[in-house]
């Protein structure tokens, strides 16, 4: 895609770039990349001398721009068609102005009627913050309902200061090409990014840090943690939640009134707002605030954040400069890690590929075939093979869901480690990061991973891999108090005794990998019992006896069911069993190879072996 890069001074508004460039609007198939927020994109278009319709993508944001101007309408849930109807028969209004919601485009279609194709000819179609396409569409499938319409309108673009890549296709066909807005100053915000092993006591330190500030935002997209901040910081006479409908009816369940889904003022001291809150939204203050954005991948893989587009969407909520030329005093995101099992891009592009191979062959089917019951099953078939969001309504490939998935799997793998997290911030180049470990050897989020693991296996592989840690820890630091953090080991899991014994007992090497990573309880008992019993086999005591029972016949022959008989019973006498069963190790007419040097002598019956010595590593026991 071309790429024109547009100059922005100190002093100017998008606008004014745009007229630097010979534009005395947003032009028509670009995919605008403001760099920055709140510089005045959808002001531009909402002031110009064109009909306009702009597509945002939550209600907030729509209801407080129309609130400025009773010219413009606001589309969303509580419009009627018939509201939208009156509204395009005003001719007290020269320019209209449609702010509507992806699912509220469908009412203005609808209003239009025979006249829609006029307005697709005549109208500037404008969809703001284009990313939430991408990020939204697998749980907010209607977020895409718009997106056959509007590449039919005449004149038309995408518009934010975070765009992702998209793949569909169409902006190709229609010569769609990117504009650039470059900033000529430093706009990078300074980020304190804090990962630690610890969540709830980190949140729990930073806001005792901020209990003097007079405006605390934090970010949090998880109704749930929300209300458990609230309550264990006892802070339900000093806050407010700021999210969905659906949200807000949860909240009130649990008692929790001062929960709205749209922002109003004034605000309280401790401000909490979900993912819809992220973007678009002004939020104007009269005190400068500290924001918070919080990630916790032991409730809520979906709290994570994603620095490339939310993070930088989240700090241009706050539109009010001050007098030190800031809009806010802190910016802060505290979050936790895990391995999320992120694919990699080759990994993801396989599979994509495979779906578009299975969905060829049966959309071709699909279209050949003229009985219905045969188009129902085939139609079934798509939805099984192909996940929902990568089809649309239309049965088309879906990019936008396919696109998602490429996000989704680059999030991820940002939050295996807090280095990789860092990295990646600093890699947006909009931050000046000061990057801060809070890693304990064994922290508050690991115990509650084995408390909540979903079954044993899972509660044996990650207390085994604590262990490995801990172990490699008090090598390279003696110092480590060692029986301090075993002791929160312990007290995190009912059969720790068992885990630990096992671990001591039963090497973590690449033989035994299957034995950590696959068992449960039950299999780890026996897999130990195995262990302790293949260790009692080359035990001092045993080896002297088999050494001591075989003395009489190095440098000779010995019958080869003669050394499996000597094997059995010293195994017996000994207590070295198979397993669980209680039944003597077996044996067989190899096992003298796994202590002496022997050489078969077969030429005639029975076979024998010449033992020539012990191997060294057992005489030396023994001896």
């Amino acid at each position: 895609m071309e790429i024109e890069q547009i100059k922005l001074n100190g002093d100017e508004r998008l606008i004014d770039a745009l007229k630097s460039k010979g534009y005395t609007d947003i032009p028509s198939n670009v995919i605008l990349d403001k760099t920055l927020t709140g510089i005045g994109a959808t002001y531009a278009e909402l002031h110009s001398c064109r009909n306009s319709i702009i597509i945002e993508p939550n209600v907030p944001v729509i209801v407080g721009k129309a609130a400025k101007n009773s010219d413009w309408l606001a589309v969303y849930s509580d419009t009627t068609v018939a509201q939208i109807k009156k509204y395009l028969k005003r001719t007290d209004v020269k320019y209209k102005k449609i702010l509507t919601t992806p699912e509220g485009f469908k009412k203005v279609r609808k209003a239009a009627d025979k006249s829609y194709s006029l307005i697709q000819e005549t109208y500037f179609c404008l969809f703001d913050e284009c990313e939430k396409l991408t990020q939204d569409c697998d749980y907010r499938a209607s977020i895409l309902q718009p997106v056959y319409d509007f590449f039919d309108f005449k004149e038309k673009a995408f518009v934010s200061a975070t765009p992702l890549e998209m793949s569909r296709p169409a902006f190709e066909e229609q010569g769609f090409r990117k504009l650039k807005i470059v900033p000529q100053y430093d706009y990078r915000k300074d980020l304190h990014l804090i990962v630690t092993s610890s969540y709830e006591r980190t949140v729990r330190e930073e806001f005792q840090r901020l209990k003097d500030s007079p405006c605390v935002c934090i970010f949090l997209n998880s109704v749930t943690g929300i209300n458990e901040l609230v309550n264990s910081l006892h802070l339900e006479g000093e806050s407010r939640i700021f999210c969905s409908e659906e949200g807000g009816g949860k909240l009130k369940d649990a008692g929790f009134t001062n929960a709205v889904s749209s922002i109003d003022y004034p605000l309280a001291k401790y401000n909490f707002f979900t993912s819809r809150f992220y973007s678009a939204v002004d939020i104007e203050l009269n005190v400068k605030p500290d924001i918070l954005i919080l990630t916790n991948l032991n409730n809520a893989v979906y709290t994570t954040v994603d620095p490339y587009t939310e993070a930088i969407q989240i700090q241009g909520r706050f539109r009010r400069m001050f007098e030190d030329k800031q809009t806010f005093n802190s910016l802060t995101h505290i979050t936790n890690t895990r391995d999320l099992g992120a694919l990699s891009r080759e990994e993801l592009d396989k599979q994509i590929d495979e779906y578009k191979i299975t969905y060829q062959s049966l959309i071709e089917r699909y279209d050949k075939t003229t009985n219905s019951a045969r188009k129902t099953s085939l139609k079934q078939q798509l939805k099984q093979i192909c996940e929902d969001y990568l089809l649309d309504e239309r049965l088309n490939i879906d990019y936008f869901g396919i696109d998602n998935k490429y996000n989704e799997e680059r999030v991820k793998s940002y939050y295996q480690s807090g280095e990789k997290l860092y990295a990646a911030y600093e890699a947006t180049k909009f931050f000046r990061v000061n990057y801060e470990e809070r890693q304990e050897i064994i922290g508050e989020d690991d115990i509650f991973r084995i408390k909540k693991a979903p079954n044993e296996k899972e509660r044996i592989r990650i207390f085994a891999t604590k262990l490995i840690q801990l172990n490699e820890q008090c090598k390279e630091n003696p110092s480590i108090d060692k029986q301090f953090f075993l002791k929160l080991l312990h007290d995190s899991c009912d059969f720790a005794d068992l885990i630990i014994e096992a671990y001591e007992v039963i090497p973590f090497d690449l033989k035994k990998q299957a034995v950590w990573n696959c068992c449960n309880k039950k299999k780890l008992e026996i897999a130990l019992k195995d262990q302790k019993n293949e260790n009692k086999r080359f035990s001092p005591e045993v080896l002297r006896d088999i050494e001591s029972s075989f003395r009489p016949y190095i440098g000779d022959n010995i019958a080869k069911e003669e050394t499996k008989k000597m094997f059995t019973d010293i195994y017996s006498r000994h207590y070295i069993l198979h397993n669980e069963t209680g039944i003597t190790a077996k044996v067989n007419q190899q096992t003298i190879c796994e202590y002496f040097e022997a050489t078969p002598q077969n030429k005639k019956k029975p076979n024998e072996w010449k033992i020539k010595c012990m191997l060294p590593q057992y005489a030396a026991l023994v001896n």
